[in-house]
């Protein structure tokens, strides 16, 4: 009688088979490990942006509130006196894009060197525009804050952020056409406060 002998093992199209679904798996489960590693360092770089802007957004809010003179612009630069004898200085490098504090004894004394003055945590370039303005620049802007605002006086400081992404990491043309129309790309978002005053020294020579 003949005898029937089972083979052990498995075939070539078994393993060609095998091998197959683990690459296809492997591969989806590395497309879906990129995303998820894509969209959390997403979300970092825009919680790390947002937590600088409040940081910069809370500090200028809280010094003019409680300047005790009058904050003036020198040399393009925000001078807020904090006290008698401190005024806390803002200048911002169009040209790098980066924002510096620094501090100095009387709003009249000489500039700090940008060495000397502290940059914020920011990527470099991250920051498009920094402006500030107020009410008693001239008699025009004055009626028009009280119409609007309902304030006799109120310093307004606006921040153009790329928020989405860093700086460092877009292509050069991204850059350009960024550079060029900030407010055309949905990636850039304005911040902006407007501030009055809590003492009212000051407040009394801005309307004077």
């Amino acid at each position: 009688m003949p005898i029937n002998k089972r083979t052990n093992g498995m075939t070539m199209v078994e393993l060609m088979f095998a091998i197959g679904l683990f690459l296809m798996l492997s591969v989806s489960m590395y497309q879906m490990m990129s995303a998820v590693r894509k969209t959390f360092t997403h979300s970092q770089n825009k919680l790390d942006i947002l937590q600088a802007t409040r940081i910069v957004m809370s500090g200028i809010r809280n010094e003019l509130r409680n300047a005790s003179e009058k904050p003036q612009v020198f040399n393009d630069r925000l001078n807020i006196p904090v006290s008698p004898t401190e005024t806390v200085q803002y200048y911002f490098n169009p040209e790098t894009r980066r924002l510096y504090r620094g501090k100095k004894a009387g709003i009249n004394d000489p500039d700090p060197n940008v060495s000397d003055m502290r940059p914020f945590l920011f990527n470099d370039g991250q920051i498009l525009a920094f402006t500030y303005d107020s009410s008693y620049r001239d008699s025009n802007a004055f009626v028009e804050s009280e119409l609007a605002l309902n304030s006799k006086v109120w310093f307004k400081v606006a921040m153009k952020i790329l928020y989405t992404e860093k700086f460092a990491s877009l292509t050069e043309a991204d850059k350009q056409k960024i550079l060029a129309n900030p407010d055309d790309d949905p990636r850039v978002k304005s911040f902006f406060m407007v501030i009055t005053p809590r003492k009212v020294n000051w407040l009394l020579q801005a309307t004077q």
